[in-house]
């Protein structure tokens, strides 16, 4: 059995799981390893590999990577100049990693950090897409996340409340760049032309400042549903409680 649970998403820290009966891939650990245990304390993980990828070096993706490489005995990927700019001794990973019944491929992104990537997840027939922290969604991302079972998509600003709250002008701009994140309009494209029948829609990544659960989950919503797109659930991850346990 395939399964996945983002524990954490948002502003304050990232971090997702993807388990089967072999191995562990956890996806940033933006995340306290107490807090981790805690979140994480109902599963029984005994036996398995585990194995860290990170995304890109910023602080909610990475805070804790060293502490969980060490205590937990991750063995941990990223690209090389991420791998770097953490002082973190891993594995450069370039095309795909294999791990298990796992493969996990990198794929680039426009975001303001060394080298960021985000993770498309493929066992045994399902396809796992979780993709954060980007400005725009390329031609090639959506090839690598198209008919995902679960797409993971940040769902980052609103644009009117970004326009008009209250974050000087440079951070307003930095957001709205193609190096920022996206807005509800973005991701609602981009999730139109990605998911099929059978997709789980998680939104994650929501600003605390610049956004809603509501306002977001509405939007992406009624944008589909306008085009007559089907698929199979839609939720808002959060940044204390995350997502639901998905299994496969």
């Amino acid at each position: 059995m395939l399964n996945f649970y983002m524990l954490i998403s948002g502003s304050k820290g990232n971090s997702t799981i993807i388990w089967d009966e072999n191995d562990i891939i956890m996806i940033d650990a933006g995340i306290s390893l107490k807090r981790f245990k805690e979140k994480t304390g109902k599963f029984d993980f005994n036996g398995r590999e585990k194995s860290l990828f990170i995304s890109h070096e910023h602080s909610d993706h990475s805070s804790s990577a060293k502490s969980i490489q060490n205590r937990l005995k991750m063995d941990v990927y990223s690209r090389k100049n991420t791998l770097e700019k953490l002082n973190i001794d891993g594995y450069s990973i370039n095309d795909s990693a294999a791990i298990g019944n796992f493969e996990i491929i990198p794929v680039s992104v426009s975001h303001d950090a060394v080298d960021p990537v985000v993770y498309v997840i493929k066992n045994r027939g399902v396809k796992i897409s979780v993709v954060s922290d980007l400005g725009l969604v390329s031609d090639d991302l959506l090839y690598y996340i198209k008919n995902s079972d679960i797409l993971a998509l940040e769902s980052n600003y609103d644009g009117e409340m970004l326009i008009n709250g209250k974050y000087p002008e440079h951070l307003k701009r930095r957001i709205s760049s193609e190096y920022g994140h996206l807005s509800n309009e973005q991701t609602s494209e981009a999730i139109s032309e990605a998911i099929n029948e059978r997709t789980n829609i998680i939104l994650t990544h929501l600003s605390e400042n610049n956004n809603t659960p509501d306002i977001a989950m509405n939007h992406v919503k009624s944008y589909l549903n306008n085009r007559n797109k089907k698929y199979r659930s839609i939720e808002c991850a959060s940044q204390y409680y995350g997502s639901s346990t998905y299994e496969f």
